[in-house]
């Protein structure tokens, strides 16, 4: 979503949904920021995303510390970010990887395990659970 649209749904909202439009005014004010801090420029798709995954997160830190938080929160944050892999894709991915690896010489390992995430990592940020790339990757190398 651009800054544009952001701006637009977020008025729209002002009044017929004023919670929905407190998160936006939150992504928002945090996506103009980050990018007001990294070289004075204007708010990126990925400032956006970027701000979402940081509401979210404070959202969830309040869930989980049972102070007040809003389950608006969640839904409008998650209109912002990736979809992330089903395991069953995320397997297969790093399958992939491994056999690439294996193809251009590397010898398959629990050793390769870095290697293994680091292409994850760059091929693929903000697709997939770090939680369980680790463990389906141990499972792969083993």
């Amino acid at each position: 979503m651009e800054l544009k649209e952001l701006r637009m749904d977020m008025m729209k909202s002002k009044k017929s949904n004023p919670e929905r439009a407190k998160v936006l005014q939150a992504i928002l004010g945090a996506a103009q920021l980050g990018a007001k801090e990294d070289g004075n420029r204007e708010a990126t798709p990925a400032d956006i995303i970027a701000a979402a995954k940081k509401e979210a997160k404070l959202a969830q830190q309040s869930k989980d510390a049972g102070a007040p938080y809003s389950e608006t929160t969640f839904t409008v944050t998650a209109e912002f970010l990736p979809k992330l892999m089903l395991a069953d894709e995320l397997k297969v991915t790093v399958e992939t990887i491994v056999s690439g690896l294996v193809k251009s010489g590397v010898e398959k390992s629990p050793k390769m395990m870095g290697q293994v995430m680091k292409k994850l990592k760059d091929e693929y940020t903000d697709l997939y659970d770090g939680k369980s790339a680790s463990a389906i990757v141990k499972t792969v190398l083993n």
